[in-house]
């Protein structure tokens, strides 16, 4: 399956304008031997209500349940968890615990960058474990991540995502 919905961008990921769910979905279906990650930025207070959280929690609610079960959303933490599989391919969400609390007018950057590319690098070491173990191809799909309701710098981010992440197919996703 090509993905040809490619939006202009002077970075090493691709930026779509496509649901992340749906296309993320069909990639796992095709006949090609994938697995997608999709990583996006969790709080360290217990809650998974609200922005992308929200949607993933409507769409694979055991995501959402092994969040509050895990009990560890320690900054830093990045907790992977298979929402969906299809044969040998898998969909798994990377919960990257990042936002140092919720943001409201005390605490308008909750994002911590620190543990933001820990966890960007849990996330690259676990895609490399699939590739080297499973010889199956991967691939990155994620919300414009930690710079809604975490508040940090997206081009900032774009920038440690090309760093971190630039040997793995990565997809960014402006809407979802």
């Amino acid at each position: 399956m090509k993905l040809d919905t490619y939006l202009k961008n002077e970075h090493s990921f691709h930026l779509l304008n496509e649901n992340i769910f749906d296309l993320s979905n069909k990639r796992i279906s095709s006949n090609e031997e994938i697995s997608i990650v999709i990583p996006h930025v969790c709080n360290n207070v217990n809650a998974f209500g609200a922005g992308f959280a929200d949607a993933v929690a409507d769409k694979y609610p055991v995501v959402k349940a092994n969040f509050h079960v895990n009990g560890s959303q320690k900054l830093g933490h990045t907790q992977f968890i298979t929402a969906k599989t299809k044969g040998s391919n898998k969909l798994v969400i990377a919960n990257m615990i990042a936002q140092n609390g919720l943001i409201n007018p005390k605490n308008k950057r909750p994002l911590h960058y620190p543990s933001l590319i820990k966890c960007m690098y849990d996330v690259l070491t676990f895609c490399k474990n699939i590739q080297n173990n499973n010889d199956s191809k991967v691939e990155i799909h994620a919300p414009k991540f930690g710079s809604g309701l975490a508040g940090g710098n997206w081009l900032f981010i774009a920038d440690l995502i090309d760093d971190i992440w630039s040997g793995i197919d990565t997809f960014i996703y402006i809407k979802r």
